[in-house]
């Protein structure tokens, strides 16, 4: 199984973050960077099993207010869709 991380540390805007997902879950050249591409990905291009995990989730919320818990909500629905993509978020990472 695949194993993937992000840290909210690493990104501070949407499209950087969209960079990071793109590069992180090896996305297609052609990813359109936003949340209806992410979900086409998630549901029909990365290859599962897949497990991710989101750390400092509470900076991103801090950098990116309500779009990082719209990325969330992708995430967390392609993961409702049961076919072998986890989730995990971590609000702080102790050092």
């Amino acid at each position: 199984m695949n194993m993937v991380t992000i840290n909210g540390e690493d990104f501070h805007t949407i499209a950087e973050l969209h960079e990071t997902l793109q590069q992180k879950l090896e996305l297609p050249e052609f990813y359109g960077k936003n949340l209806d591409a992410l979900w086409d990905c998630l549901t029909g291009m990365v290859e599962l099993p897949l497990q991710m995990e989101w750390l400092n989730y509470d900076l991103s919320r801090q950098r990116l207010g309500d779009k990082a818990d719209q990325v969330l909500g992708v995430l967390e629905e392609a993961q409702a869709e049961g076919n072998g993509f986890r989730i995990w978020v971590r609000d702080q990472v102790e050092e």
